[in-house]
């Protein structure tokens, strides 16, 4: 399996944070086996943010909270994707291409197409297995682009780490 780079759903920063069990120690490992650096392998939207806090505010985990934090910081494992202008303009293009489509993964599969990534993590279920993407006009002139949905079971897991590892 060759990958580019990989985007992290927003569920997959809550497995890593309050998941337990082997998918949860295979998160981890793949996570600090990346070197803090401008181009990371790992990448995700700063909407994941907003996400990932929800349930720590509510149960004033304040330990989770600044976890979640540090993790989604710049210059942290993970690059963040910015949620600008383009990428809510192209996020209605993926809406407009797949309509089953909710706002939140339109956003986030803006954000990896635009970070150039190859493949997408998620425990979700609202997405195909692959998107595929070709639209110009109107200032959306990213060309082609083709996302690869994975599933974080171990199997997965373990080809991305070993995958990683090789590079």
């Amino acid at each position: 399996m060759e990958i580019r780079r990989l985007y992290l759903d927003a569920n997959i920063i809550i497995m890593l944070g309050e998941g337990a069990g082997e998918i949860t120690a295979l998160l981890t490992e793949l996570a600090i086996q990346q070197e803090p650096e401008e181009f990371s392998f790992l990448c995700t939207s700063e909407l994941t943010l907003a996400e990932v806090l929800v349930h720590p505010h509510r149960r004033q985990d304040d330990d989770l909270i600044d976890r979640y934090e540090g993790w989604l910081a710049r210059g942290g494992f993970l690059e963040l994707g910015p949620v600008h202008r383009e990428v809510l303009r192209y996020a209605a293009l993926v809406r407009s291409s797949y309509s089953a489509i909710k706002l939140p993964d339109a956003i986030h599969v803006s954000t990896a197409i635009g970070l150039e990534c190859s493949h997408f993590l998620t425990a979700g279920t609202g997405l195909p297995d692959t998107i595929e993407l070709a639209q110009g006009g109107h200032g959306l002139t990213k060309g082609s682009a083709k996302l690869e949905m994975l599933r974080p079971d171990p199997k997965t897991l373990k080809a991305i780490i070993l995958a990683q590892r090789a590079q």
